[in-house]
Order: C-alpha cells, then structure tokens, then sequence
C-alpha cells in the first residue's frame, strides 16, 4: 500500500517544481507551494487523529485516497502559481488523512511488527516516494504533458484501495472507540501525550527530516535544471540514490536499534552535516552522488529510531499518529519556504549549507541527552 501510494508522491514531488517553474513561479514561491502541503497538513492532523479512533483506518484511508488522487488530477489545472498554492492545502489534507490512517495501524500493532521491523513503514513510502517516483517521473515527463501526467501519477493513489479489500480481513485496522467522549476529555488526552518526552524527542527529529527531505526533494531539481543546466533526469537519479540508501538502511539496520538512541541520533545529523556541506560546495555529479547517499542513509536511521519509539508508547494510536504527524507537517512547511528564501537571496545551492546550523543544533541536542542518559537500553 504504502509502495503504491509513495509512487504517486514521489511523482509529484518531482514534477512541481517544473511545473511551477513553467507558471514563472520564483525560488521563493516554488518554496511556497511545497510548504503549502505542510498547511494541510497542520489543518488536518490533530481532527484526523480523532476521526481515525472513531471510524477506524480502514474506512479513513480509502476516503482519503481517493481524495488524494483527484487533488493530484486537480493540479494540472493549475494556471498560476497563486492558484497552485491553494490547491497544495487541499492536497496536503488528503495526504495528512492517508499518512496519519496507516500510521495509526502500524503503531497499534508494533508489538507484534517487531523492533527490528520499526522503519519498514516509513522505508515502503520512501520505496515510492523518493525511488521509484522520482525515477519513473523522470522517464514520463519525456513523454507526456502535464496534464497527462498528473492523471498518470494520481492512478497510482487508487492502487493501495485494491489491496485494503482484497488483501485485508474486514477489521477497520484500529480500534473505533465505543460511544461518545467529552471534548475535555480529549483535550487532557493531548495534554498529557504532549508531555510524553520520547515521543515529542521523535516529533521534533521526524520535523526535521522532513523539513530537508520535502526541500531536497524540490531545489534539487531548481539546481540541476536551472543552475547545472542538465537534464532533470539528473536530478530524479540524484533523488533516488538518496531514497535507495535510505532504504537499505531502514530494511537492514533495525539490529542497530538496541544500543544507545542518542548516539545514533547525533551521528545522524553530524553525518547529514557532512553531505550537506559537500552538496553545497561542489558541482561534481559524482560529489553529489555520494553527498545523496550519505544524506539517505542517516535519514533513513533517524526514520527507524523514530517510528520504533513512537510505536512503543502505549494509548489511543490515532492520537498518537496525530501528535506524531504534526513533526511531518511543520516541517513540510518550514523546510521549503526556509529553502525558498535562501535560494533568492544567496542562491539555490546555499539552501543545503542554510540547514547546517540547524542540524548542528539537533546533534548538540542528542549529545546532551545521551551524557545525561549513557547506558545502552532497548526500546522493547
């Protein structure tokens, strides 16, 4: 399900800005519309949770395929960049709705999924979304318009819907909560799971990468297209490295996930430091290659970590999805609208070495937390 969905996205991250650069659209406005996602996202996210443990993700998650897949369609008719803007915060909705459904599902059952099997959630989307999307993306838009290939993109949204009623037993997916709840009551639930230091710990890492995932995933089509002048097949090969070495890792890394968390936090984001300095110093295809793979692959250890703790922690799942999402959504907003004003004022290239400092502070974070807390532990 989550292959075939991360298809869909994975196209049309790598055609907005293409499509936005043919509406006159600048770096900061291309910023603007993938940021604009993160909007639907925050709208969306908390009712999405409340919705997901009353009416269960089966029924909630086709819904917002569906929804998904004709905001998808929508977009092609798009005729300036303002109007594109406002058809992302439809369409963030809709992905804030599907992510947030299956999400809860994969939490509630993390006990029998298993440790080790943690980040395979999250590494089937970035299967699609940052692999075979973006390749296959690079492939069609040699042969079709946008228009056509929109309505290609969208079908692949409606492929997971096959699966939910040919594959599963009938059940919703997570419990649906018995009668009525006061809103009061719901509001001290959230009170009390925004306390819940390990999960707002993988909130706040899961922000941040998705802040730089959605901003690599836009200017670095902008550089190679406008700066390198090279093909934007470049640009999908460079994005599917990063996606291939995020894989590897999540698929094959989950043993690592019994020895010290904030250890591997911060040598996460000291090594994604390490590739965004090399994308932001050098115009060498094969310098970028190794900086996709490096940036890949630590992203692809923080995902683990991150979904593994959140699906230790125990309560009503579609809530926890929902506090949990909010990290994907602000940084769906912040990283490329961050990106965006960087890449006007300094140049598109300096948009990688513009979250150094910001990684520097995370892996600062970590260390502190881990001299605090040195003694290996597992998570279950």
């Amino acid at each position: 399900m989550n292959i075939g969905s991360g298809i869909a996205i994975g196209m049309v991250n790598f055609i907005l800005p293409l499509f936005a650069m043919s509406l006159n659209a600048s770096t900061t406005e291309i910023g603007l519309i993938k940021g604009m996602m993160g909007i639907g996202d925050l709208l969306i996210v908390l009712p999405a949770g409340l919705l997901i443990d009353h009416f269960g993700s089966k029924k909630m998650y086709p819904f917002a395929c569906i929804f998904g897949a004709f905001m998808i369609v929508v977009m092609s008719y798009a005729r300036s960049s303002v109007m594109l803007l406002g058809i992302m915060v439809i369409y963030g909705i809709s992905r804030s709705l599907r992510t947030t459904s299956l999400n809860a599902s994969f939490f509630q059952n993390m006990t029998a999924i298993g440790i080790k099997k943690g980040g395979w959630l999250k590494g089937a989307m970035t299967i699609g979304a940052a692999f075979i999307g973006p390749l296959l993306g690079g492939v069609a838009i040699q042969y079709l318009g946008f228009s056509s290939y929109f309505v290609f993109a969208s079908a692949f949204l409606l492929e997971p819907l096959l699966i939910v009623y040919l594959i599963t037993d009938g059940n919703s997916g997570t419990t649906i909560q018995e009668g009525k709840k006061r809103l009061g009551d719901t509001f001290r639930y959230y009170r009390i799971l925004l306390k819940n230091r390990l999960l707002i710990s993988a909130t706040l890492t899961e922000c941040m990468n998705s802040a730089f995932f959605m901003t690599f995933s836009t200017f670095i089509t902008v550089l190679i297209v406008m700066d390198f002048r090279l093909s934007p097949g470049i640009a999908a090969i460079l994005i599917s490295l990063r996606g291939a070495a995020q894989i590897l890792v999540v698929f094959f890394c989950g043993r690592l996930l019994y020895g010290n968390h904030n250890h591997l936090y911060m040598l996460s984001y000291l090594m994604t430091i390490l590739g965004l300095i090399l994308f932001g110093t050098s115009s060498n295809l094969g310098i970028l290659a190794l900086a996709s793979i490096i940036i890949g692959a630590f992203s692809g250890m923080m995902t683990t970590l991150t979904f593994t703790n959140v699906g230790t922690i125990e309560g009503e799942h579609g809530k926890i999805a929902g506090i949990f999402a909010l990290g994907t959504g602000v940084g769906a907003i912040f990283g490329p609208v961050y990106g965006g004003i960087i890449g006007d004022i300094f140049g598109v290239q300096d948009i990688f070495l513009a979250f150094i400092p910001i990684f520097c502070i995370m892996a600062v974070y970590y260390f502190i937390a881990g001299k605090r807390s040195p003694q290996n532990r597992p998570v279950i």
